[in-house]
């Protein structure tokens, strides 16, 4: 494996451990070092360092309140802010056959029905 590859194996991990603790102990044997190593990391697990924290500013509250939200941009989401997705994009094409605007979609059936 190579340097850029991204995991190693417990093996490696290992080896990896003896070559830093004859680093970081130098005054001690390999063994006693190894031993402090093992001290230092023990119950412990992977640390994640230099994550972004979020700011919570009130610019940059007000620019994503939807409730504030007109025009297109106001029909991207619902009631609750959550938003629609591709439905609030896009203009969704009804092909149902009726014409737009025409109330009673869905009624012929009981109308035929209903004069019998």
């Amino acid at each position: 494996r190579g340097k850029s590859c991204r995991t190693i194996t417990f093996e490696q991990f290992k080896e990896a451990l003896q070559e830093l603790s004859k680093k970081r102990f130098k005054g001690k044997s390999d063994e006693e070092a190894l031993q402090e190593i093992y001290k230092l990391i023990e119950g412990k697990g992977p640390v994640i360092s230099g994550v972004t924290k979020t700011v919570a500013s009130p610019t940059v509250s007000r620019l994503t309140d939807t409730s504030k939200f007109t025009g297109s941009h106001k029909e991207r989401f619902d009631s609750s802010g959550k938003g629609k997705g591709r439905a609030g994009r896009e203009d969704l094409v009804d092909n149902s056959g009726y014409v737009s605007g025409y109330k009673h979609a869905g009624t012929y059936d009981h109308k035929v029905q209903g004069n019998k």
